[in-house]
């Protein structure tokens, strides 16, 4: 069993993918993210993420079927659908697949601890924290990405 959980994070909005990057990070998680299905499965197919965090409105398909295919390479990724629509509207299309959590935007990024602690929990390592260095970043080390990122303003 690895002492860290892997999150892969999915969503097209760029400000709040950032401030989502910018969370996993502080708070210790090894992750790699993303803005669309496609990119998704790419990371999927080079590691094992033990927990996604997907919109479910990307531009190239929606939550519930890339969730669907994930579980393909992980069968019991643990899954956090994030959603500007309440969960009601969107429900009947997740019962397709097996979710951890369901965060309406805008939420509280107490509400997103609370739901990685659990759905770490859940993927059995609950050990989940780490500082690992070579995560990706839409196909980049995060030293890669620290550097773009201090380069281009974004902080």
């Amino acid at each position: 069993m690895r002492a860290q959980n892997l999150v892969l994070l999915v969503e097209d909005d760029a400000p709040l993918k950032r401030s989502l990057e910018k969370f996993l990070n502080k708070a210790g998680y090894a992750f790699n993210s993303c803005s669309t299905a496609r990119e998704a499965l790419v990371l999927a197919e080079k590691h094992r993420h033990d927990v996604v965090i997907v919109d479910y409105h990307l531009p190239d398909s929606n939550g519930s079927s890339l969730i669907e295919k994930l579980m393909l390479f992980v069968p019991a990724v643990s899954a956090i659908v994030l959603s500007k629509y309440d969960f009601q509207v969107i429900a009947d299309d997740l019962d397709r697949v097996k979710i951890g959590s369901f965060l309406q935007k805008p939420f509280d990024l107490v509400e997103l601890e609370s739901a990685l602690s659990s759905a770490c929990s859940m993927s059995g390592n609950p050990i989940r924290k780490s500082r690992q260095s070579e995560v990706e970043h839409e196909g980049m080390p995060t030293s890669t990405f620290a550097q773009r990122s201090l380069r281009n303003g974004i902080s």
